[in-house]
């Protein structure tokens, strides 16, 4: 490699190390903190597994997932039970997705899936505690400025 481009990838190489050794801790006081820890206690209850992975906060609604050591080739990085995962027929079999599978809706809207997602979350969000998915509907950003459709021109 020339010497010139040497530098300028030493210096990449240098931030990235930084970029790792850096946790982005935050305080066991801070709100977002107790929120992803509830989360973690819930997801372990039914046998997630992510050991092989750390999240990381840079505010409040942008955090990142990455992996906490070197993953094999051929190694499952994280296990999720189904039961802990909304699928759209469990969506479309809702209280508000089976009457909008009714009405040809899956058919007759732009994006049909993300429709009755949505609303199934708003469906969860509306029961709080008494919802299962509870601790994950919690943790989901309140606004999203940090995603380019939402840039101004």
């Amino acid at each position: 490699m020339p010497a010139d481009q040497a530098t300028p990838l030493k210096k990449l190489f240098e931030k990235v190390k930084e970029e790792i050794a850096d946790e982005n801790v935050v305080e066991k006081s801070n709100p977002e903190r107790q929120r992803f820890e509830k989360l973690f206690d819930w997801m372990k209850v039914d046998g997630a597994n992510y050991e092989k992975l750390k999240m990381r906060y840079y505010t409040l609604n942008y955090r990142g997932v990455h992996a906490s050591r070197a993953i094999k080739k051929g190694e499952t990085i994280l296990y999720v039970p189904l039961k802990e995962i909304i699928t759209l027929e469990m969506c479309m079999d809702s209280p508000i997705g089976k009457p909008m599978f009714a009405r040809g809706f899956r058919q007759r809207l732009i994006s049909p899936k993300h429709s009755f997602f949505s609303t199934f979350l708003m469906e969860e969000r509306r029961k709080g505690a008494d919802s299962y998915f509870s601790e994950y509907i919690d943790i989901l950003p309140k606004s999203f400025e940090a995603y380019p459709i939402f840039y101004s021109p």
